[in-house]
Parts: structure tokens; sequence; C-alpha cells
């Protein structure tokens, strides 16, 4: 089952594992707004659509608590590898020094 998480990524992570994954590297995973006020690498979206606030940003990142259990007794391993990023529950690392074997 795709479990919601109220975001893309949540669901991606959710995907990788339903396929089998057993690594997740996570890029991208800003979880936050930027210095510069973006919420999204390409800027907010038109109006009309949403986006997000800090708010969301916050219940997201404790959305992704929630998945720790269920990723440990599945035997998966998520490193969060983004260089700007807010979410704090999966251990950080540069994705040059992650071993690739």
């Amino acid at each position: 089952m795709i479990h919601r998480g109220a975001n893309g990524g949540y669901q991606a992570i959710n995907l990788a594992v339903l396929f089998g994954a057993k690594r997740i590297i996570l890029l991208g995973y800003d979880m936050g707004v930027a210095d510069d006020g973006r919420r999204h690498w390409f800027g907010d979206h038109p109006t009309g659509l949403n986006n997000p606030q800090d708010h969301d940003f916050a219940r997201w990142r404790a959305n992704f608590e929630t998945m720790l259990p269920d990723l440990d007794r599945a035997g998966v391993q998520v490193i969060n590898a983004s260089r700007h990023t807010r979410l704090e529950c999966f251990p950080r690392m540069g994705l040059e020094n992650i071993p690739w074997m």
C-alpha cells in the first residue's frame, strides 16, 4: 500500500521500499523554506496551486519520523545526502562520501 505522508518525497521512499530497495539515498529533501524564500528548487508554484508554508514543512518532517520503525523492521537504510535540509530523522552524509558497494 502507498502511504500518503502528505508529500511526494515520503511517497517516493514508500515506493522504493515496495520495489525492494534496501538502501535509499535522499537528494533535494530541503523540507523548509530556503534562505532566499524559495519553497522548491524551481521556485514557487504558479498562482492557483498551493505552495507549502512553514507549518506544512513541519508536518512533513514529523511524518518522516513515523516511518522509521517500519524502515528498521524492513532492514532499509535511508541516508539523507541533501546539501541543504531540515529533515533530521535520517543519518546525513555527503553524496561524495557514500560507499556505493
